[in-house]
């Protein structure tokens, strides 16, 4: 099992990995929406192929590590 500091540096790691992606390709940075997600925020962003696979997994990663707060 990774200590808290791992966890901690590998969610950072990510982090600036996308952001890096992101500014290299000149990509459109997503709003963050207004509305709830049942009442149609991140519409877009779910319509994308793997969308809600990603979001599924994300979240389940940010909630398991809760407890190492």
């Amino acid at each position: 099992m990774r200590n808290s500091y791992d966890r901690h540096q590998m969610m950072i790691d990510q982090t600036s990995a996308w952001l890096t992606w992101a500014l290299d390709t000149n990509m459109p940075a997503p709003r963050i929406p207004t509305r709830r997600v049942d009442e149609g925020g991140f519409a877009v962003l779910q319509r994308l192929p793997g969308a809600r696979v990603v979001f599924a997994r994300w979240w389940a990663d940010a909630i398991n590590n809760l407890e190492h707060l």
